[in-house]
C-alpha cells in the first residue's frame, strides 16, 4: 500500500496539471451587461359586445374545442378568486382570438392570441411586481409552436386610478435581437463554444455533421422564448430560450440553453443573470 501512495500522489498531480492547461486554453470572457427595452404598451378597449361571462372555469382545452365549432365562442381560462381577476378567451366570426380580462369592477378586451397547435394553458399572477405599492396582473400566454418553435408571451397589466387597464408586454426584439447580440462562438484546441458573457459551453457535439465553418455566421435565439415565476414562493420572472446556430441551411439548429432574470419597472423591461446551458 506505501508502494502505491507515491503513484497516485504523481497521477494525482498530472491530473491537475492537466485541468489548469484546459483551463488556460479556453477563449476569455467579460461580463454581459444587462440589456433593456420599453414595454409595448397597449390599452384595454371597452367590450365590443355584450358578451355572457359565465362564471364556471371552462379551461383551455374545451374552449379551443368549442371556438373551432362555433362562432363568438366565450370561456373562462384562468382565474385568481382571490384577486377578483378572471381571464376569458373568445373567438370572433372572423376566427381571430382576443382576451378579455376582467379585475374587480374593471374589464377590458384585449388582442392576445393563445396559439397552437399544441396546447398550452394561459398562466396568470397577480403580485406587486415593480415595488410601486400596487399589484400587477401578470400573464403568460403561448402564442406559437411548432418544429423547432415555441413562443410564449410576457404581459403585465396595471390598474389606472380611473380603472382602466393597460398592457405592458415584453418585446420581442428583447429576446431577438438584442439578446441574439450578446451570443457569440470561439474556437479552441478544435472545440467550438457557445459565449454568453462570462458563460462559455461546449458545443461542439451539438453541432451537424460535417459543418462547414464558412456557412455558420454566429448564434442567435431562433424561435424559442417562455416566461415562468415560482410566485407566491419567489417573485422572480424567469425567461428561457434558446442559442441556435446562425447560419445558411441551420437556423433553429439547437445548441444550448438560455436563462435569465426578467425585471420590470417603469414600462421597461430588462434582462440580466445570464446563463448557457448545454445538453
Amino acid at each position: 500500500m506505501k508502494r502505491l501512495l507515491p503513484a497516485l500522489l504523481a497521477l494525482t498531480l498530472l491530473a491537475g496539471c492537466g485541468a489548469r492547461e484546459t483551463a488556460l486554453s479556453l477563449p476569455e470572457t467579460t461580463p454581459a451587461q444587462p440589456i433593456s427595452a420599453p414595454a409595448v404598451v397597449t390599452e384595454g378597449r371597452e367590450l365590443e359586445e355584450d358578451y355572457d361571462l359565465s362564471a364556471a372555469l371552462d379551461g383551455f382545452s374545451e374552449w379551443m374545442h368549442n371556438s373551432t365549432r362555433n362562432q363568438n365562442s366565450v370561456g373562462l381560462l384562468a382565474e385568481l378568486p382571490e384577486q377578483d381577476v378572471m381571464l376569458y378567451g373568445v373567438r370572433d366570426d372572423r376566427g381571430d382570438d382576443h382576451a378579455l380580462l376582467r379585475w374587480g369592477g374593471s374589464l377590458a378586451e384585449f388582442d392576445w392570441s393563445f396559439g397552437g397547435p399544441l396546447i398550452v394553458e394561459p398562466r396568470l399572477w397577480c403580485w406587486d411586481v415593480d415595488d410601486d405599492g400596487q399589484d400587477e396582473v401578470v400573464l403568460v400566454n403561448h402564442v406559437g409552436s411548432g418544429t423547432g418553435v415555441s413562443i410564449e408571451e410576457l404581459h403585465i397589466v396595471e390598474k389606472n386610478e380611473d380603472g382602466t387597464l393597460t398592457d405592458y408586454a415584453f418585446p420581442k426584439e428583447l429576446w431577438q435581437e438584442d439578446l441574439s447580440s450578446l451570443l457569440d462562438t470561439a474556437v479552441s484546441d478544435e472545440r467550438t463554444f457557445a459565449v454568453l458573457g462570462e458563460e462559455l459551453v461546449d458545443i461542439t457535439r451539438q453541432l451537424p455533421e460535417n459543418l462547414e465553418p464558412e456557412v455558420l455566421w454566429g448564434l442567435g435565439t431562433g424561435s424559442v422564448a417562455g416566461f415562468d415565476t415560482d410566485w407566491p414562493r419567489g417573485a422572480d420572472i424567469r425567461f428561457s430560450g434558446s442559442a441556435c446556430l446562425d447560419g445558411d441551411g441551420y437556423y433553429n439548429w439547437y445548441v444550448a440553453d438560455i436563462s435569465a432574470y426578467v425585471f420590470y419597472a417603469g414600462g421597461v423591461f430588462t434582462l440580466s443573470g445570464f446563463h448557457l446551458n448545454s445538453h
